[in-house]
């Protein structure tokens, strides 16, 4: 966690460029928290990159969800076609591969929050300095890890 020239305001006071262990305990507990959101924030952009492409990708498995279900029968559907082509893939194949991606950035998402959660609430309740941080410390490398090879981030 970052714990040179930090900048916040608690309490109606303003601390900027200030070191980590030298703000009040409760301005230091928002700083740990802060921290653990930025790095969800990040991880979250590497796994899916641009919020309109997580669009595309959600409405592309939402498709192929769709087309497995009805056996892979019938027409292709246009965000499974598209891959299909650009992939020379079968109906089926183009489906699968674009579900498998879709788990794969659910799960990752799902950790991202249950860590980014978890860690912030623990942070917020540390007793002291190096509590908080170590509690950051530890959700942030968790953040970073769990989006190791997914998405964007592959």
């Amino acid at each position: 966690m970052q714990t040179r020239n930090l900048n916040v305001i608690y309490g109606g006071q303003s601390y900027a460029g200030f070191d980590y262990e030298n703000l009040p305990l409760p301005a230091a507990l928002i700083i740990a928290a802060a921290q653990i959101d930025q790095a969800a924030d990040s991880a979250r952009g590497l796994v899916v990159g641009d919020p309109l492409r997580a669009q595309e990708h959600d409405r592309a498995a939402a498709e192929a969800r769709t087309f497995a279900a009805g056996g892979y029968a019938g027409e292709m559907p246009a965000y499974v076609k598209a891959w299909a082509d650009a992939a020379s893939l079968d109906p089926q194949a183009a489906a699968d591969s674009i579900l498998v991606e879709a788990d794969a950035w659910q799960a990752a998402l799902l950790a991202i929050r249950t860590i980014r959660l978890k860690g912030k609430q623990d942070a917020l309740k540390a007793v002291s300095h190096e509590a908080a941080e170590v509690v950051a410390d530890a959700a942030i490398a968790a953040i970073r890890e769990s989006v190791q090879g997914v998405g964007n981030a592959a």
